[in-house]
């Protein structure tokens, strides 16, 4: 196994399933490209490094999350 520096270019592909996938996507627009197919999500996040990568995955979690707590607030007052 390779080891990485900092300065290495990274990338990740995350999958996900989730009933309203489309309004997480939604609230996701700005964070990273995504494809919609039913309720399956792929999100992909690129960088020239790995420090920046890192902080991406760390935003792009923390929207994952603010949205998912939307949606059950949203379920929960119906």
């Amino acid at each position: 196994m390779t080891t990485q520096r900092k300065s290495n270019r990274a990338s990740i592909l995350f999958r996900a399933t989730h009933q309203d996938a489309e309004s997480i996507c939604a609230g996701m627009v700005t964070e990273s490209e995504f494809n919609l197919t039913g309720n399956r999500i792929e999100f992909s996040i690129s960088s020239g490094n790995i420090s920046d990568i890192r902080a991406r995955w760390n935003s792009l979690m923390r929207g994952i999350i603010a949205s998912e707590q939307a949606l059950k607030a949203i379920r929960d007052s119906r």
